[in-house]
């Protein structure tokens, strides 16, 4: 795995699992925007409810002021997946519309569980690979292994650092417009 390379286009953010790596992203975003590119994708959010079961999460579309729901409100007792798939399926087409518009830098929520099944997002994400689009992910370490699967290990990974990933992201920019 190439740990720094902003040649191979795809960086990685790999978190644990208790690590909430959206308020990093959105500070490389805006960072970005500062500096005077145009990145587009997906931003996750939650807000909290009454307790872990009832947290709801949303996705942002970066640029573009709209926001989709992704979990369904099952109750205080329900127990595993909540994820909702009809505002993952609005989410992805908002995806593909940002792959369709060549912003500098794509930038997308998560390859989690349903990604890792051939799922979720996976398609737009290769679609942006395709296309030459420098593409940021953040990555569950528990999915690792699914990500790898997916796609190789031709990719690029950086500590959660909004400072950090800004660069590589106008490094990765030139070396597409070079």
């Amino acid at each position: 795995m190439d740990t720094r390379s902003e040649e191979c286009g795809i960086l990685v953010l790999v978190h644990e699992r208790d690590e909430a790596p959206d308020p990093v992203i959105a500070q490389a975003v805006a960072r970005l925007e500062a500096g005077g590119l145009k990145p587009r994708g997906l931003l996750q959010h939650g807000v909290s409810g009454c307790g872990k079961a009832c947290a709801t999460l949303y996705l942002d579309d970066i640029g573009m002021q709209r926001q989709v729901c992704i979990f369904e409100d099952r109750g205080p007792q329900a127990r595993g997946c909540r994820l909702d798939t009809a505002g993952l399926t609005v989410a992805a087409g908002w995806l593909r519309e940002a792959v369709e518009a060549r912003p500098d830098v794509l930038f997308v929520n998560r390859f989690g569980k349903h990604e890792g099944e051939g799922r979720g997002l996976r398609e737009e994400i290769g679609m942006a690979v395709a296309a030459g689009i420098p593409t940021v992910i953040a990555v569950n370490r528990q999915y690792l292994l699914q990500w790898r699967a997916f796609a190789g290990e031709t990719f690029a990974t950086l500590p959660l650092d909004a400072g950090e990933i800004a660069d590589w992201c106008h490094k990765a920019v030139a070396g597409v417009e070079a």
